[in-house]
């Protein structure tokens, strides 16, 4: 059998691909189920937009916001996330929830 340097035989899957395979796997289902949830959280953020427009309630409310990065930063902290990350993942849902409210 006559072969070229550009054919390449094929070789089995070592071990570290196939982990890195699994771990990739995992990952998809674990963004799957994070835009599920964060899909589930602007539902209820339209809830409360309504109450608030109902009830002409100012849709930021500071004090409830730095509550929400207090606790979150927290969780983070006790799970030895960088709290950096947390704040800015919530710095960008809280943008979100304001704009869904005020429509």
């Amino acid at each position: 059998m006559n072969m070229n340097a550009t054919q390449k035989i094929p070789v089995a899957k070592s071990v570290s691909d196939t982990c890195l395979e699994q771990c990739r796997q995992q990952i998809d289902q674990i963004d799957t189920e994070l835009i599920k949830i964060i899909a589930q959280r602007m539902e209820i953020v339209k809830k409360i937009g309504e109450h608030k427009r109902k009830n002409k309630i100012q849709t930021v409310q500071p004090n409830r916001w730095q509550a929400i990065l207090d606790s979150r930063q927290k969780i983070a902290e006790e799970l030895e996330l960088p709290s950096d990350l947390v704040l800015d993942i919530f710095e960008v849902i809280h943008q979100m929830a304001i704009q869904t409210q005020s429509k």
